[in-house]
This record gives structure tokens, C-alpha cells and sequence, in this order.
């Protein structure tokens, strides 16, 4: 009897385990576990976010939105407009270097406002090229007076430059009034309004510091 039932166990158990070995060996392998360091981490945070700074101001956007239409005015040889967009995307700019909340958004602010002022210049040695003989003595006046406010504003002196660009304004009026011919009267039109938007942006800045 006691023999019936080895004999019982062997062939009970035998299967049982080959089936147990069996699903074993057809469960599908896990995939080895890899350790991330956290340096690792990091280096791959940094470089996803390097590109675009949460922190940057509208105004960098709006300044390069500006520079790119004035770099369009000036291969279409639309002087004045080029020189009045660059003058908004340079006073963009330099709100955007004054409002950036990190060091990468006031570098590219610095290196957008230099670009807009080398655009600027540009287009205003080729303007003044162009300039029509007939022209008021005033719009001369007003363009080195404008000139002089800029410098002033780049050495943080406001009201200085404020002074400046008010009397530029006058001059450019002036000529407004005088010029002879339409495209005389369209180029004093166009300082009238650059230099507004730097005298404004003089006072701003003088009443802040």
C-alpha cells in the first residue's frame, strides 16, 4: 500500500513541476534596471530649458518682431520706416534688459539692442544719403540732436537726454512745417515720431532713477 502511494507522489509531483518550470520559462524577461545619477538629471533639465526662458519679457519678443520688419523696410529702401522700427525695437530692447529676471534673458536683451542700434545707425547714414537738397536746416538739426539724446540716454543721463530730445522735437516741427517737397515733410514726420518715442522713454527712465 505504502508503495502504491510513492509511486502516487512521483507521478503527481513530477508533472507539477515541470509545469511550474515551464511558465517560468515563458514569462517574458524584465528589462534590467538602469541607475540615473543625478548629475545625469540635471545636465538633461538644463539643456531642455536653455532655449526658451520662462522669464524673458514681451517686450525681447516684441523687439525682435520690430527688428526683422526693419531689416525688411530697409532691403525694400523704405528708409525712414526702417529707422523708426528700429528706434521701437531698440527702446524694447532696452526694456527688456532693464525687466529680465535672469542673467540669459538680460544678455540676449544687450545683444538684441546693439543689433537694433547698428540697424538704426545704418539706416540713418543711408537716409541722410538720400536726403532731398531742398530740406529745412532744422531736419539737420533735429537728426544730430537726436543723435546726442541717444548718447545721452546710453550713459544713463535722463534728463539730459530728455532736454535733447525736446528740442529736437521742436526742430523736427520746425522742418515739418517748412519742407518743400513730400518726401521732405514724410522723412520730418518720421524723426518727429522717433524722437518722441526716445523723449518719452528719457522720462520714464529719469523719473524711475
Amino acid at each position: 500500500m505504502l508503495g502504491k502511494s510513492t509511486t502516487i507522489q512521483q507521478w503527481t509531483v513530477g508533472p507539477l513541476l515541470c509545469g511550474a518550470l515551464g511558465i517560468s520559462a515563458c514569462a517574458p524577461a524584465r528589462p534590467p534596471v538602469t541607475t540615473v545619477s543625478r548629475t545625469e538629471v540635471t545636465t538633461v533639465y538644463q539643456v531642455s530649458t536653455s532655449d526658451a526662458s520662462p522669464y524673458a519679457p514681451v517686450e525681447l519678443q516684441l523687439a525682435r518682431d520690430e527688428l526683422d520688419s526693419a531689416r525688411l523696410a530697409l532691403d525694400a529702401r523704405e528708409y525712414e520706416r526702417a529707422s523708426r522700427l528700429a528706434e521701437q525695437a531698440v527702446l524694447d530692447a532696452r526694456l527688456a534688459e532693464v525687466r529680465a529676471e535672469t542673467e540669459s534673458a538680460r544678455l540676449a536683451a544687450r545683444d538684441l539692442r546693439l543689433r537694433s542700434e547698428a540697424l538704426r545707425d545704418e539706416t540713418i547714414r543711408v537716409s541722410t544719403v538720400y536726403l532731398p537738397p531742398s530740406s529745412p536746416i532744422e531736419l539737420r538739426l533735429a537728426r544730430e540732436e537726436l543723435d546726442s539724446a541717444r548718447l545721452s540716454l546710453e550713459v544713463r543721463e535722463y534728463e539730459r537726454a530728455r532736454r535733447l530730445a525736446e528740442q529736437a522735437l521742436e526742430d523736427a516741427r520746425i522742418a515739418e512745417v517748412r519742407a518743400e517737397t513730400m518726401s521732405t515733410r514724410l522723412a520730418a514726420r518720421d524723426l518727429r515720431l522717433s524722437i518722441e518715442n526716445l523723449r518719452y522713454e528719457a522720462a520714464r527712465l529719469a523719473a524711475l532713477y
